[in-house]
Order: structure tokens, then sequence, then C-alpha cells
């Protein structure tokens, strides 16, 4: 696209024209203000067409008229390189291209498991949150965290919720997400079993040194 520039030859003068009209004059209410006696309060109109394909520039009816390359003209086109005149201001017209580009930011981050399925040395499903303990229940319908994990937990691991209004029991739910967890069928019992039969061969073993003595 192109940016278009009324820049002064011989006064300071600058303003860069927006698409449509743009009015110029020495009334402070004109876009583009030229405070010079010679011009007028509203001097001309200078149109930038649609896309910025061209420039044209028309006279209204200003006490000292308005010239293009020194040719005094009522309505006409003004190309980049040519100067308007307007009483003795002397402007030219400069294009500037330019290409508007969308900024795109970095791509959204994939979900990312939090854990990833780990097994114990026995071949029993680890813990999502902590790998060196046995999974024991099971997100329902599986963890709906942002950042998603397997969903098997220890139950050291879940956030326990007691039941009240008589009915024994307690609820289990996944610290991320909140999402109800439930037992894994065959394997609580198991890792129960486990940790029962290991309590009792401890008892025996501190039975047995005690005996000994």
């Amino acid at each position: 696209m192109v940016r278009y520039f009324l820049r002064g030859l011989h006064q300071p003068i600058e303003h860069e024209l927006h698409s449509g009209l743009n009015t110029v004059g020495r009334n402070p209410t004109n876009e583009f203000r030229i405070p010079d006696a010679s011009v007028s309060s509203f001097h001309a109109e200078v149109t930038v067409l649609d896309g910025g394909k061209a420039v044209v520039v028309r006279d209204l009816q200003s006490t000292n008229g308005t010239f293009i390359d020194g040719q005094p003209v009522e309505e006409s086109q003004l190309l980049p390189g040519h100067t308007v005149q307007l009483g003795i201001v002397e402007l030219r017209l400069d294009a500037e291209e330019f290409e508007i580009r969308i900024p795109t930011g970095p791509a959204a981050p994939v979900a990312q498991a939090a854990g990833s399925l780990q097994s114990l040395p026995d071949g029993t499903a680890a813990c999502s949150r902590n790998p060196n303990l046995p999974a024991t229940h099971q997100a329902i319908g599986g963890c709906q965290a942002v950042v998603r994990c397997p969903g098997l937990f220890n139950i050291a691991s879940l956030r326990t919720m007691k039941l009240s209004g008589g009915t024994a029991g307690q609820m289990y739910f996944c610290p991320d997400c909140n999402a109800k967890c439930e037992p894994i069928p065959g394997v609580t019992e198991a890792v129960e079993k486990k940790k029962t039969g290991l309590f009792s061969r401890l008892t025996q073993t501190i039975q047995l040194g005690w005996k000994k003595k």
C-alpha cells in the first residue's frame, strides 16, 4: 500500500494524507492548516482515492489559486514528485510504500501430560502424581485437567471427602481437576493384601526376635 505526504519545499511543514477527503487552508478547522496569508481560509481539497490509487486536488475558488507544476487548475490529479502551489506556498507530493503485516504470536502450547503412565518393578501401575506409589484409584471418565495425566492415582494423592448423613465411607477426587475417582477393580484389593502380608511378616519377625531373647 501507499502513504502520501505533502511536504513544504521552502517551509518546514508536512502532512500525511488519509484516505478520502483532506481539506487544506488557513482556517484552524482544516485537516491540513497552512498559516500563510496567501492561502485562503478554505483553499483546496485533496482526495486520496480508495487504496491509494491516485490523489486528486480541487481548488475551492481560492483567492490566489491552486497550481500543479506551475499550471493553474480547478481539479486535477497530483502525481508523486509533482508540486502543488497554494498561494505562494509550494508543496511536494511524496509517496511511501508500506506493507501491513499481521503479527503472528507463538503457537498455542500443546497440552502435555502431567505424568506419564509408569509401572513399578513388580508390574503394578504407578500413581500419576507419585510414580513411587502404586495406583489404587482411577479418575472416572479420565482426568479433566487442562494439563492431562493418565488419571491413575494412589489413594494418598487424592482429595478425600467424608460422607455424612449416616452414610459410611468416603469419596475421592483428583486434586487437579476434581474428577471423581474410584478404586481400580482388583488392584486396590491386591495392594491392601500386600500391605497386610508385609505387616504380618514384620510382626512375625518382631515376635521371633522377642522369643529368641
